[in-house]
């Protein structure tokens, strides 16, 4: 009876420590468990299991793994390409500066004559009258550079307002401006050179021609170079250049007034008033017929 009764307490208390283990097992895997779409109290939610540092470390090395393709160390990322400008540009500043090294070497003479003009009138009358500006050649190749740099300086401003893209050079609008800036020049100075010569003052017309042509010559080259700064350089800012190129024709226009007053002393200039209608006529109308047709057929 007593073995029984032994035996009879030993499964009962078997089956509860049985329960007991059941019960301990079914809050540990339901009173502890991660978020969910159910409610819960967030008082019992593990730190662990919030965070989920072990699925951020398992998806990590999940990665490593079967990422066999990439190439160690780097970030594989696409980049966008890039506008590139074109290199037109530069290859005929190249041209028209390979075409003043010519003229350097050719006129050596003429070229630090005309530089030492620009800078005293009294040596610029000099020369003048020692007949060194008397090479037609020179004349000719200041001519065809002026003409180049013009019309390369007019294409990069009407691109920079009215397009506002460097990636294309339209090689025939280039040499359409050459054309119309040739032409232009030429027509005009062969006019004023005949009005000159039946008012016999074709002495004045040469030495304001030359004093124009040299000023010119030397505001084409600095605004070339400030063109193809502002078309390849991206750091530079646009107020700067331009503000370098209103320096540029400030000096430009206060330099032809300075020189044609002086001029005006040296050459003895009789009618004044036949003087204003000429600077009217020759200088400041054929500018405004210039700007008139190239806005209204080249410029779209």
């Amino acid at each position: 009876m007593w073995q029984y009764s032994k035996g009879r307490a030993l499964g009962t208390l078997s089956a509860r420590i049985i329960l007991f283990l059941g019960i301990l097992f079914f809050c540990a895997t339901h009173l502890y468990s991660a978020k969910s779409d159910l409610v819960y109290n967030p008082a019992y939610q593990d730190s662990i299991l919030k965070n989920k540092s072990d699925s951020a470390l398992w998806t990590t090395l999940h990665n490593k793994a079967t990422a066999y393709h990439a190439m160690p160390g780097y970030v594989s990322i696409q980049q966008q390409r890039q506008n590139f400008k074109s290199q037109a540009f530069l290859m005929v500043f190249v041209f028209i500066v390979l075409l003043l090294l010519v003229f350097r070497m050719l006129f050596e003479d003429y070229m630090f004559s005309l530089l030492e003009g620009l800078g005293s009138i009294k040596k610029f009358f000099i020369f003048y009258k020692t007949k060194k500006y008397d090479s037609f050649l020179a004349i000719v190749f200041i001519y065809t550079l002026k003409v180049f740099m013009s019309s390369l300086i007019f294409y990069g401003v009407v691109q920079y307002v009215f397009k506002e893209d460097f990636n294309v050079f339209n090689m025939h609008f280039y040499l359409n401006s050459c054309l119309v800036f040739g032409s232009f020049f030429l027509v005009k100075d062969i006019l004023e050179y005949i009005f000159n010569v039946i008012t016999n003052t074709q002495e004045t017309f040469k030495a304001f021609f030359l004093q124009n042509m040299f000023a010119e010559l030397l505001l084409s080259i600095l605004l070339l170079f400030l063109l193809i700064i502002f078309v390849y350089n991206d750091h530079i800012s646009n107020s700067v250049v331009v503000f370098l190129m209103v320096i540029g024709f400030v000096w430009y226009f206060l330099f032809n007034v300075i020189r044609s007053y002086q001029l005006i002393d040296n050459v003895r200039i009789l009618h004044k008033l036949h003087f204003f209608l000429y600077i009217c006529a020759f200088k400041i109308l054929p500018i405004l017929l210039l700007g008139k047709y190239i806005f209204k057929n080249m410029v779209e």
